[in-house]
């Protein structure tokens, strides 16, 4: 980039600048789009669309309400947090017990169960998965004799998931494994109290209130 181009770049448009450059005449500035914002959405500055003057009141159908500073570092420090314990737990169990934490929640999700057994339409919402992937990762999990699939006695439409013995013995090698690590990375950096308030507010996320 010139002199020139590099003085006539716009900032903080996260990449998008534009360049002016001297064969091209300067007129008046173009009046903006309604509506248009610049940049990745991320920012609380006018950078990248979270300016507070463009956006428009709660329940509207325009633009979202912009995060000022003090909620983009609770989101970000959240995702931050939320994203490393999840992958270094993950990463261990796959090593320690040869396992993901998908497979290792489905696990554990059936060894609480009555009978050791769920419908698949039931796990699913347990662990959040659709119907599809589920039936994906239980495969593997029963190629590897931890669970096996019945039609269930009461549905015939439906099909229920059951904790083997293999598994439940399974399970009880890897569980160790995945605690060790919960301490670790989770419950021995807070204090109790901590651990407390902190149950309250992530409770506040999955719609249970505080109680």
């Amino acid at each position: 980039m010139t002199t020139a181009e590099a003085s006539g770049a716009t900032s903080g448009d996260c990449g998008q600048s534009a360049v002016a450059t001297a064969s091209v005449p300067q007129g008046p500035p173009a009046a903006p789009r309604a509506g248009a914002v610049g940049g990745c959405g991320q920012e609380p500055t006018a950078a990248c669309g979270q300016q507070a003057a463009a956006a428009e009141p709660a329940g509207s159908t325009g633009l979202t309400r912009p995060l000022d500073a003090v909620e983009m570092r609770a989101w970000r420090a959240f995702l931050a947090a939320s994203t490393s314990v999840s992958a270094s737990l993950n990463h261990e169990l796959e090593v320690g017990a040869g396992v993901s934490m998908h497979e290792y929640e489905i696990l554990v999700r059936l060894s609480e169960a009555p009978d050791r057994q769920l419908r698949m339409s039931t796990l699913a919402g347990h662990v959040s998965h659709s119907r599809s992937r589920l039936t994906h990762t239980v495969g593997r999990l029963e190629k590897a004799g931890y669970v096996e699939r019945a039609s269930c006695a009461v549905d015939k439409r439906g099909v229920n998931c059951r904790l083997t013995e293999e598994g439940l013995s399974f399970l009880r090698t890897a569980a160790p494994i995945h605690l060790d690590g919960v301490r670790r990375h989770v419950v021995d950096r807070f204090t109790h109290e901590q651990l407390i308030a902190l149950t309250g507010l992530l409770t506040v996320l999955v719609g249970g209130g505080t109680d």
